[in-house]
């Protein structure tokens, strides 16, 4: 017999996405994969430590199930399947390091059972911790074509800097079997927040950069995690960050000081601001002081100061022709005392004038919207 009616824990891939900046307007979670449970007799679940092959993550699961795995886009997804797809135990982490408030979370949780084709039965609970959870019934089909009753928990679990949703599915018949454990694996989560401050390249800090990235020689950050891909290939710096709306900056090892200059030529990958900073640098607490000017693929562009990684614009959002959307477009950015001036494709699109700024250092720039995107940089020279 087989349970279809938990098709879509894989579904909840969407894109639930937020970053440090800002949150989503509103949750849309497509079908990416699916799931099903085929029913004969099983032996009770015994439970054993789980650990993420990246040490992050804890659960306890049922002993002897059998692990699925799906990763998109700052989104990963765990399916743990009983003997023969009876029941089924899933969990999904979606990176969202600003915490969501209690309505977004309870519509993720509503969805999540609509999406399962089931059929609340009661209120959503809060627990002490916070952590909000749904029951449902659903139906199956045995192989025979008749309807199986499935029993289903779903919960949302907020943590610094990702929200996580387990699921817990069966045969409504052997529901008392596993409630005696729901406690115990809804307990044993655990997720430890990626590190927040950009690594630091490998290299001895350099008075300058030139850079066609032949090879990587320690300058640059290299990396691939839940949230970005950095890497030297094929001859240029592939900037890539899985989450929607989200940004990330990209200093070379040089030695920080005041009047400097970067120069990259830049090519769009997906629907992405990309562009330059310069005085980067990080503060005691880990935020961020620097200067960004970026363009984008609808050839838009504008430049904004952070301090504290709080943003004040010195460029309002405009529009150039000079922008080439399929790339690739030479960016360059120059500071002599407190004077900016932004430059593409040789023509200068943004000057102005920001006192009292700290030394710092060049970096590359990318910022995403709707979904993940990034940019490839290459010929890099800073002064």
């Amino acid at each position: 017999m087989k349970i279809n009616a938990l098709v879509t824990m894989c579904a909840l891939c969407g894109s639930l996405l937020s970053s440090a900046c800002a949150l989503p307007s509103g949750i849309e979670l497509p079908v990416v994969a699916t799931s099903t449970v085929a029913l004969s007799p099983t032996p009770e679940p015994v439970l054993t430590a789980w650990k993420s092959p990246d040490g992050r993550i804890t659960l306890q699961v049922p002993t002897g199930w059998q692990i699925e795995h799906h990763e998109d886009a700052g989104r990963t997804l765990w399916i743990w399947n009983a003997p023969d797809r009876r029941g089924l135990v899933s969990l999904l982490v979606i990176a969202s390091p600003t915490l969501l408030a209690e309505p977004q979370r309870r519509e993720l949780l509503l969805q999540a059972v609509s999406q399962l084709d089931a059929t609340a039965e009661g209120d959503v609970q809060r627990a002490s911790d916070g952590t909000l959870v749904l029951e449902a019934r659903a139906n199956g089909t045995s192989s025979a074509g008749t309807a199986v009753p499935l029993w289903v928990r779903v919960s949302a679990q907020q943590f610094d800097d990702s929200e996580a949703i387990v699921v817990m599915a069966m045969p409504s018949v052997e529901r008392a079997d596993f409630v005696p454990r729901v406690a115990t694996v809804q307990a044993s989560l655990g997720i430890v927040p990626l590190p927040t401050q950009t690594p630091v390249p490998t290299a001895t800090p350099a008075p300058f950069t030139r850079d066609a990235f032949d090879a990587d020689e320690g300058r640059w950050f290299i990396g691939d995690d839940l949230r970005r891909a950095m890497t030297i290939r094929d001859g240029v710096y592939h900037m890539y960050l899985r989450m929607a709306e989200s940004y990330y900056l990209s200093a070379p090892a040089e030695v920080e000081r005041t009047d400097q200059s970067i120069r990259v030529t830049s090519r769009f990958d997906g629907v992405a601001r990309i562009g330059v900073a310069l005085r980067f640098k990080y503060r005691a607490d880990e935020r961020r002081d620097y200067v960004a000017c970026w363009i984008s693929p609808i050839q838009r562009y504008g430049c904004f100061r952070s301090e504290a990684d709080n943003w004040t614009a010195y460029q309002d959002v405009a529009t150039s022709d000079v922008i080439v959307p399929e790339g690739p477009n030479a960016l360059e950015m120059a500071v002599d005392g407190g004077q900016y001036v932004f430059r593409v494709n040789g023509v200068e699109l943004a000057s102005f004038a920001i006192e009292n700024a700290d030394p710092g250092v060049p970096a590359l720039y990318v910022e995403t919207f709707d979904s993940a995107a990034g940019g490839f940089f290459d010929d890099v020279e800073t002064k």
